[in-house]
């Protein structure tokens, strides 16, 4: 499958956008909406649409609306997770004005090296936020980082919840509400990419008869978990 930054940065605001309009109210995206959100003009909207449909990430019937395909939702989901986790940070992090910082973002994005780029996601998914950010105590030593998720006396009111339970322990027809996840590095990674973040209801589709994997519906769209996976991801049971 096409990766997440094997195709060009205008390629992936395309998919983000078409993304973004997918989930508005009648949930399709035409050329001239996504002209209108990207500031393109339409002929060019049309040409890069046509490499998209040639990459395998998008499908359109002649002058129809444009759909993303299986491969194209989750790399447009991961693009604007990206984006989503750039924009945060400077908000609420450095106070950035949100205005501003949803530019910078996108500047961010088109402009910072691959490597730099896929470094920084990893720093600011694994590590948190800087302690002293948004009105919290800096800790000892200047810049002293400090990951509020898993502070030790939050995860265990957490997991003390009678509520509380492993996603991979949920049966067939129960939902829960994502509190957290204890995965590591890539796992952690893809599990966010997903869109299985903290706040997102998730819904048991299916358990394979041995328990690997587990299907799952979370924000309008289809997942296989593994149970390793599933195991790491603490719901709060609805």
């Amino acid at each position: 499958m096409t990766g997440t930054f094997a195709i060009s940065s205008s390629m992936q605001d395309y998919l983000e956008a078409i993304l973004n309009l997918s989930e508005k109210d009648d949930g399709l995206a035409r050329i001239t909406d996504i002209a209108n959100m990207l500031s393109i003009a339409k002929a060019s909207v049309s040409q890069t649409i046509s490499s998209l449909k040639d990459l395998g990430l998008v499908a359109q019937e002649r002058y129809g609306p444009v759909e993303l395909t299986c491969a194209g939702r989750e790399l447009a989901i991961k693009v604007r997770h990206r984006h989503r986790t750039l924009r945060r940070f400077l908000v609420e992090v450095l106070g950035v004005d949100p205005n501003i910082a949803e530019k910078d973002a996108c500047l961010m994005e088109h402009v910072v090296s691959q490597q730099t780029l896929e470094k920084f996601m990893e720093f600011l998914e694994t590590t948190g936020k800087p302690e002293g950010a948004a009105g919290a105590g800096i800790s000892s030593g200047a810049g002293a980082m400090k990951n509020p998720i898993g502070d030790e006396g939050r995860e265990a009111k957490i997991l003390r919840s009678v509520n509380t339970r492993a996603l991979s322990e949920l049966q067939t027809g129960e939902k829960g509400k994502v509190l957290r996840t204890t995965a590591k590095g890539p796992v952690h990674r893809r599990i966010l990419e997903m869109g299985v973040t903290p706040g997102a209801e998730i819904f048991v589709k299916g358990v394979a008869p041995l328990g690997d994997p587990i299907e799952v519906l979370v924000r309008g769209y289809h997942l296989s978990l593994r149970k390793e996976e599933a195991a790491t991801i603490f719901v709060e049971v609805v």
